[in-house]
């Protein structure tokens, strides 16, 4: 095997270990979650603050687990340094690909999310951040980090608004199970966005986007004027995702 050929096998072999232990940090999530002794509102408190704080722990580390595994998919097999990125002031504009839109998805009526959208190649893409109104900001390369980082964000431009999400009145549910909650034992896998706000985190990527973007038009914002950041896992090429179609 020549030194080139090993180089990549063990560039292999890491981004594997990262790729797994990403997988691992969101179960791990899950489980302590379920762990909580939810009946004793003592060790529910004390659980939500351990969980909250695996949250920031696990935010950090994804994200340098995120730009890890970009520099490593950025690797030359010619073995030159000459191929790694330019730095981000001089990225190469990202391709843009957009959501189509579903018969089936319900308007901001109070209605059930429905079907989600199709997008070619999710599974092997993860999102690093996003663009709204013309304000970009990153996130951890995970698609539920991502999602608290948009909540978050939503929530600090219109705390009201976002919080109401959690009246059954805001319609927003999967399944007959809601994905904003006042209190986070009614959620599978619940991310803390603020005080008396919480949203299911167990959630695959193509529901998501479905959500996310009935969250947006909900908050009043055009669909167009919101984008996600996206990277595949292999190669580290990016492209941003459009909801507007």
């Amino acid at each position: 095997m020549s030194e080139h050929a090993a180089i990549e096998e063990k560039i292999q072999e890491v981004k594997d270990q990262l790729e797994r232990l990403g997988g691992q940090l969101a179960a791990l999530s899950t489980t302590i979650w379920r762990g909580i002794d939810h009946d004793n509102q003592d060790r529910l408190e004390e659980g939500v603050r351990f969980k909250q704080t695996y949250n920031e722990r696990r935010h950090l580390l994804e994200a340098a687990m995120g730009e890890m595994l970009a520099l490593l998919n950025q690797y030359s097999t010619s073995g030159s340094s000459a191929d790694v990125a330019a730095p981000r002031g001089e990225a190469e504009e990202p391709a843009t690909v957009e959501v189509p839109e579903q018969p089936q998805v319900a308007e901001d009526t109070g209605e059930s999310v429905a079907a989600s959208p199709q997008v070619s190649g999710l599974d092997e893409k993860v999102p690093f951040g996003f663009i709204l109104s013309g304000k970009t900001f990153t996130s951890a390369s995970s698609w539920p980090l991502f999602y608290e980082a948009l909540l978050q964000e939503l929530h600090g431009r219109e705390p009201e608004k976002l919080t109401r999400l959690a009246d059954v009145s805001g319609g927003f549910e999967q399944g007959g199970r809601p994905l904003f909650a006042r209190v986070p034992d009614t959620l599978d896998d619940p991310l803390p966005i603020a005080d008396s706000i919480f949203a299911e985190a167990n959630l695959a990527p193509p529901a998501l986007l479905q959500i996310i973007k009935r969250l947006i038009s909900h908050m009043g914002y055009p669909l167009d004027s919101f984008k996600i950041l996206l990277k595949e896992k292999n190669r580290g090429t990016v492209e941003t995702l459009s909801l507007a179609v």
